[in-house]
């Protein structure tokens, strides 16, 4: 019996040699360029369900270009977006880790990069985007329904109690204030400076230029260019290569970063949502905090 498992415990040690060395021969040392997609709305969570929604989170993006970082065969990283940009701290998250990233970022610009994928992409080295892509578009938004009107002429009465003055600020049950909106409006113009204060800085435009420009209007390519926005119309090929230019290299395989999604993330995902919608149900009578009832977070 002990002669058998010595006979199994050569054979496994032999597989994993085996295994061991054949990854080590396959591995491929030549020079990688890293293609990271960056496709719908960024947002820094998603709890709305378990079917997927044209969704991007910033948690995703951020940990690629760490790991493209870490990656000695990776010379430049390739962001390809078509996004419509997304929630302020999401956008902003991303925007962080292209700053510290090393190596040389070029952003390809296909039919949209409006907004905080805007934002994304100006923080980038290089960027690139079709000449009838839509761009720019810098602003801030924040909507609410509101229908108290409705609510009155089937008889439905709101009340509402509170500890702080503004707790319920956005509330769809009732009209907001003039003064209410003031607050608001001033918190977005922060954001919105913030905003334009970054891309100036970026682009290395006068801020007073931008500032001109963020009226929430976005682009056309080539207007973008004219405007200093982008640093050139082309195609994704021209952004390959200028990614390659900037890393110093002549021929680069592409790498193409994915998500994967595995058994455990599913039922992850569906613990985290049943439990969320858990906590909805209860906390529908006492409110300490629901922005997910009475507004979104502040959006690019």
């Amino acid at each position: 019996m002990g002669k058998f498992w010595k006979i199994i415990g050569v054979i496994v040690a032999l597989w994993v040699i085996a295994s061991v060395l054949s990854n080590f021969i396959a591995t491929d040392w030549r020079d990688k360029i890293a293609v990271i997609p960056l496709e719908g709305t960024i947002v820094s969570s998603d709890l709305s369900g378990l079917v997927p929604r044209s969704t991007l989170l910033s948690k995703t993006v951020v940990d690629f270009i760490k790991e493209a970082e870490k990656d000695d065969t990776i010379k430049g990283i390739l962001l390809e977006i078509n996004s419509p940009g997304g929630t302020v701290v999401a956008s902003k998250e991303i925007v962080q880790a292209i700053k510290e990233a090393q190596k040389p970022v070029v952003a390809y610009i296909r039919e949209i990069g409006t907004s905080g994928a805007y934002w994304v992409a100006s923080a980038s080295d290089f960027v690139i985007s079709d000449e009838l892509s839509l761009t720019g578009s810098i602003g801030v938004v924040s909507t609410f329904l509101e229908f108290s009107e409705l609510l009155e002429e089937y008889g439905v009465t709101y009340e509402g109690l509170k500890t702080g003055k503004y707790k319920d600020v956005g509330s769809p049950f009732r009209k907001m204030t003039d003064e209410e909106r003031t607050i608001l409006l001033g918190k977005m113009q922060k954001i919105h400076d913030a905003f334009v204060k970054d891309v100036a800085a970026n682009r290395d435009l006068d801020e007073q230029q931008v500032a001109s420009l963020a009226t929430g209007i976005y682009y056309l390519g080539s207007e973008a260019l004219e405007l200093g926005l982008i640093d050139a119309v082309g195609s994704r090929d021209d952004a390959l290569n200028k990614t390659k230019e900037l890393a110093n290299i002549k021929d680069a395989e592409e790498l193409v970063f994915k998500e994967r999604h595995y058994l455990g993330d599913l039922l992850g995902r569906l613990s985290t949502f049943s439990f969320y919608h858990l906590g909805r149900g209860i906390g529908r009578e006492l409110q300490l905090i629901s922005i997910d009832e009475r507004q979104r977070p502040f959006s690019l």
